[in-house]
């Protein structure tokens, strides 16, 4: 369970973290550095054709898979540790 509330406040600082880039726009932008800012041709180019958003969509599904397959293994050790507490109680 300990495992589950980390995730999920894990979760919640990255939502917030998504909701707020949008609002960002890059002509907006500080420049922290004093050296000129280059562009990006990649990212420049994803952005035109529209598949920007696919590049998040495949991140966004790896991390939530990966996010269900550690919640799924937390549970099934949780369970694991009740029955070996179970049994050393039982002896």
């Amino acid at each position: 369970m300990k495992m589950f509330r980390i995730l999920a406040i894990c979760c919640f600082m990255l939502g917030m973290l998504l909701a707020v880039e949008p609002a960002m726009a890059q002509d907006q932008m500080v420049e922290f550095s004093s050296a000129p800012q280059q562009n990006i041709e990649m990212a420049d180019a994803l952005r035109q054709d529209g598949k920007i958003y696919v590049v998040v969509a495949v991140l966004l599904t790896v991390l939530a898979g990966v996010l269900f397959y550690l919640i799924a293994l937390d549970r099934k050790v949780g369970r694991l540790e009740k029955q070996l507490k179970d049994e050393y109680v039982n002896r």
